[in-house]
């Protein structure tokens, strides 16, 4: 089969069904912009219920046969995907860069390599998973596929979302309908396109192009899901839960942050900001695991937003495709205006003032928003309680390390916390008490084959590595008698 360049242009045939391109029944249409100019990029035709209902047909059938090959021979397709996307390197990292707007200095090292990485630690993890048989008396614990799954992506990061929902789905034996965000669907076509050269047998993996409102829906609530996974906003995940709850099928909900970075040690502070700066801002602040708030102790206050100006001098807003440039803009229009509106109550609030903003006035074209620093000293203003999803970062001042802990946990989210100091014991101490689904110590690197998830409205069930493939297996005990 020959791998062919994401769509562009108007697309009729949008849909990935049987390892082919078809059309849908929909005759509306939804357009892919270029981040970076506004300009229409694509146009594609949207499915409908029925076409779901066609997909979910396709993947049930299908499901049953893959769920009966070697869990060995699953994980290879999976590898040999993997090899292929690499391949792919250039067309990915482009399409994404127009879809998303992220910078060129960045592109190949997140967008495309974390989407490789996730594949990967699929690969490498997957057969513990799958093969784990656990005695329990006279019963063996054994795991199979989940069955046929439904999955809805966001467009923040197309390549790696869809990867750890698609990669784990078919290395566990399960049939996958997958819906991409309208925003950016061109990568999810490259990545089935690579599992279908790999040798994915016909109706394992579906794609659907929709809103989240028809498409979404119908995915959520379809009959045959044994299982929905779903990341995106808060109030979207709510809806999923209800639509799979008609039928009580099983979710994942990978949903917002407002994660927050605590400085503990007095020399760390100028280390924390320049981290969290490069956190906050990268991708153009469209990431839920994003340190979107920091935590200083107030008498070090003036020294962090002296480091904080000295970074923002540095920071470079513009065309995505310019190597110079270390900010790009949103991927839509829509994203652009609620990120200056939450700009501008920011600038109305009491207890909230600027920091720190860069001038974008010389960018006349595409999504660009103005990266911003604050400090809130309110811990109720809407800046500090609210997922921007942007490149706005809010400092908090603390007065003790209880005071930070409070602060931190004083919003609805509970995705990630980054906690600096090189104290092991406090470390521990302070992670143990906040209530996220992972904490880090100071600089740390984050470990990709750790589980990856949140609690609180941060959701629930976790992705990567062995965690995110037990996401799509259930367990059956073989009760035997007694020996």
């Amino acid at each position: 089969m020959r791998i062919m360049a994401s769509p562009r242009g108007v697309v009729d045939d949008s849909l990935w069904l049987d390892n082919a391109r078809a059309v849908p029944s929909g005759t509306s249409y939804a357009p892919v912009d270029d981040s970076a100019t506004g300009e229409e990029i694509a146009r594609l035709r949207s499915a409908t219920a029925e076409d779901v209902d066609r997909a979910f047909d396709s993947a049930a059938r299908a499901q049953k046969q893959w769920a009966s090959v070697p869990p060995a021979d699953r994980v290879a397709v999976v590898e040999k995907a993997a090899d292929i996307l690499e391949g792919m390197a250039d067309d990915l990292a482009a399409t994404m860069r127009a879809e998303v707007g992220t910078v060129a200095s960045q592109v190949r090292g997140t967008q495309v390599a974390l989407g490789l990485a996730a594949i990967r630690l699929t690969a490498a993890s997957a057969l513990d998973a799958i093969t784990e048989r656990q005695k329990i008396g006279t019963s063996e614990v054994v795991r199979e596929p989940a069955g046929v799954v439904g999955a809805i992506t966001p467009w923040n990061y197309p390549l790696m979302q869809a990867a750890l929902k698609v990669a784990p789905a078919i290395a566990a034996g399960c049939g996958i309908v997958v819906k991409p965000a309208t925003v950016a669907p061109l990568t999810t076509f490259l990545l089935a396109e690579a599992f279908a050269e790999a040798g994915l047998p016909a109706g394992v993996l579906n794609v659907v192009c929709g809103s989240g409102g028809s498409v979404g829906s119908a995915i959520a609530g379809h009959a045959r899901a044994d299982f929905v996974s779903f990341t995106g906003s808060v109030e979207a995940g709510r809806q999923v839960a209800l639509s799979a709850a008609r039928w009580g099928t099983r979710t994942s909900l990978e949903l917002g942050g407002k994660s927050a970075a605590i400085v503990l040690d007095d020399d760390k502070v100028r280390a924390a900001v320049r981290h969290t700066i490069g956190s906050c801002f990268a991708n153009a602040g469209q990431t839920c695991a994003a340190l979107s708030r920091l935590i200083v102790p107030r008498h070090l206050l003036e020294e962090a937003e002296d480091e904080v100006r000295q970074v923002m001098a540095q920071v470079v807003v513009g065309d995505p495709s310019d190597a110079a440039t270390t900010v790009g803009p949103l991927a839509n229009q829509g994203q652009r205006d609620a990120v200056a509106e939450h700009l501008r109550v920011a600038g109305e609030s009491a207890g909230v003032r600027t920091v720190a903003s860069k001038d974008i006035s010389h960018l006349t074209r595409g999504w660009y928003a103005a990266p911003a620093v604050v400090v809130a000293d309110d811990p109720g203003a809407p800046i500090v309680q609210e997922e921007v999803f942007g490149p706005v970062l809010a400092i908090q001042p603390a007065d003790s390390e209880e005071h930070a802990v409070e602060l931190a946990e004083g919003t609805r989210f509970g995705l990630i916390a980054r906690v600096w100091t090189d104290d092991d014991a406090r470390f521990e101490s302070v992670a143990r008490r906040l209530r996220v689904g992972g904490v880090i110590q100071s600089d740390a690197p984050t470990a990709w084959d750790a589980p990856f998830g949140g609690v609180k409205h941060s959701g629930y069930g976790r992705e990567r590595g062995v965690y995110g493939v037990e996401e799509y297996l259930v367990p059956k005990s073989l009760q035997r008698g007694a020996s």
